[in-house]
This record gives C-alpha cells, sequence and structure tokens, in this order.
C-alpha cells in the first residue's frame, strides 16, 4: 500500500510507511548536517529510528552545507 506526503513541497509517493531513518535511506541523503521536520515540529536525531512518517504528512529537509 503506497502512502502520499509532502516532501519540501512536493507531492511523494511512498512504497509503504516508513520511518524518519527509512526515509533518509530511502532518499540517500549522506549528510550527517540534517535537520528534519515532520508536521511543524522538529525531530530529534535520537527519534530518527522511531518517528514515522505516515498518510498525508508533511515532510521537510533541510541539508547544510558548509563553505566559506
Amino acid at each position: 500500500m503506497t502512502i502520499a506526503i509532502m516532501l519540501n513541497g512536493e507531492q511523494k509517493e511512498l512504497e509503504r510507511t516508513m520511518t524518519v531513518q527509512e526515509l533518509i535511506d530511502h532518499l540517500a541523503i549522506r549528510s550527517p548536517a540534517i535537520a528534519i521536520e515532520v508536521n511543524l515540529e522538529i525531530v530529534k536525531k535520537t527519534a530518527y529510528a522511531s518517528h514515522p512518517i505516515n498518510q498525508g504528512d508533511r515532510v521537510e529537509i533541510v541539508t547544510f552545507v558548509g563553505g566559506g
């Protein structure tokens, strides 16, 4: 069963409900410097493995890039 979420303002279909960590892995995000918000609440890194992404959730993922 697929689920629909809003990911960074765009509609995205996922194969199933997954955790924040599973979503990070699915999207192949390798940056250690990221912030994730689900339904306007920031998810702590310690909760990535247990925080679910469900049908209709609004997810924002921000990666930080250093430079100068």
